[in-house]
């Protein structure tokens, strides 16, 4: 259960508290604060050390300044119910309370990751592959679903707040961040509840009118965020935040595949973010679990998978960039030198698939344990098929309270390999003899 008390000053004697005074602090008599590790948007984020487990945890203090009572305890209060859920996807918090007259804190699990707008979007890495994507989405929705069970909205969900970090087996492993943060700034800004708030490029529309907002802002937000992995881009992209709200009320999303190389994408995928990018949140996905399974549903056909198979291939051979620029300017060709460079590029993706792919047919026990494909998290369970281009990949299988295994693949052209692995029990924690 967290404590609501204040956090006390440690006599550590530690000078650099002359520079910040939160080095030093114990929070609740059990978290002592040993370094800051940054600033995001009006909270600072610490690492502590917990006086009793001697276990690393993380200290977010967010400014309150002077935002109403009733909406720092609804904070803190969401806080809690955030902790009692549970959810892997889900930061773990372990307590928290008032730091000073105008701030809060939270402990946290450590973690160490990287947040999702470092690798997609804005300039970076550009659109993933749909399979990575999916995997990410539905881990994503999978925790939203169940805060929302218990009556918490995030209110801003954005690739700031999805942290990727690292677990056997799992490429990326999503943990969601940052939950009611919003809601108290937005208080302490002494503005109504329906006011301003989130990042604007993945605000739904209700958002910045008067009124009631419910779990369905996450569900516009999450298609936003779904739209940027598999297309490079958000859904609307504007020079002002106003003109930006504007589209957001106003303007209909781009088909997502529009923008995307043909045959890369499902071919529902449209159709289900569209959905999830309705003005009318009437109109959206009811809830955050049906508009998961509906992503869950989106799959690549086998001509689609083949495609997938061979841009993975240029990735692996260091063409990832020109299969892609190539595909998404090959609209935007305006020279002799652009057509000879596209040229080039297609005669290098055309002997990719024109090889012959091969067929990986995976068989697990138990069924439902989880696959990692040459580093892509594979979306199905057992049993699958996979295409893949000729050559040598990675399975990694894994499942809680069972060994991870790992098996090279060799696939050649127009074959089918079974790769059958049953999973072993882990062994039992070793008790101490008393």
């Amino acid at each position: 259960m967290m404590s609501n008390v204040d956090a006390q000053v440690g006599a550590s004697g530690d000078p650099r508290s002359s520079i910040d005074p939160v080095l030093g602090q114990v929070f609740v008599d059990r978290y002592r604060v040993v370094g800051k590790l940054g600033d995001r948007a009006g909270r600072a984020l610490y690492r502590a050390q917990h006086l009793m487990a001697d276990r690393a945890v993380t200290i977010e203090i967010v400014e309150t300044d002077h935002a109403r009572t009733a909406a720092v305890d609804q904070f803190l209060e969401e806080a809690r119910t955030v902790a009692r859920v549970g959810h892997e996807n889900i930061v773990e918090i372990f307590n928290g309370g008032r730091a000073t007259a105008t701030s809060v804190f939270l402990a946290m699990e450590a973690l160490e990751g990287t947040e999702l707008s470092a690798i997609v979007g804005n300039g970076n890495d550009g659109p993933m592959l749909w399979d990575r994507a999916q995997g990410i989405l539905l881990q994503i929705a999978a925790g939203l679903a169940a805060v929302h069970r218990h009556g918490v909205v995030h209110r801003d969900l954005t690739p700031d707040n999805v942290l990727l970090v690292a677990r056997p087996g799992r490429r990326d492993f999503v943990k969601l961040l940052d939950f009611g943060v919003t809601r108290v700034k937005v208080a302490a800004a002494d503005t109504d509840e329906g006011s301003f708030s989130g990042a604007p490029a993945y605000m739904a529309p209700e958002l910045a009118q008067a009124g009631v907002v419910d779990h369905r802002v996450d569900v516009y937000a999450l298609g936003c965020l779904a739209y940027e992995l598999v297309t490079g881009r958000t859904p609307f992209v504007a020079d002002s935040v106003l003109e930006l709200c504007a589209k957001h009320q106003s303007e209909t999303p781009t088909p997502p595949s529009s923008l995307r190389p043909a045959g890369s994408l499902p071919p529902e995928l449209d159709a289900v973010l569209l959905r999830a990018l309705e003005k009318d949140p009437a109109k959206r996905w009811p809830d955050m679990a049906a508009f998961g399974e509906a992503l869950g549903r989106c799959r690549l056909t086998r001509r689609q998978s083949v495609r997938v198979e061979a841009l993975a291939f240029a990735e692996l051979a260091g063409k990832k960039d020109a299969f892609e620029v190539d595909a998404r300017r090959r609209h935007r060709v305006w020279s002799i030198a652009s057509v000879v460079a596209a040229i080039a590029i297609a005669s290098v993706v055309l002997r990719i698939l024109t090889t012959s792919p091969g067929h990986v047919q995976i068989s697990t026990v138990p069924a439902d344990a989880t696959l990692t494909f040459n580093g892509m998290a594979v979306a199905a369970s057992s049993p699958v098929v996979l295409d893949a281009a000729p050559g040598r990949y990675t399975l990694v299988v894994s499942r809680a309270g069972y060994v991870t295994a790992q098996r090279t693949v060799e696939v050649s052209a127009g074959s089918t390999v079974a790769v059958p692995v049953e999973l072993t029990s882990a062994p039992a924690p070793s008790v101490p003899t008393p």
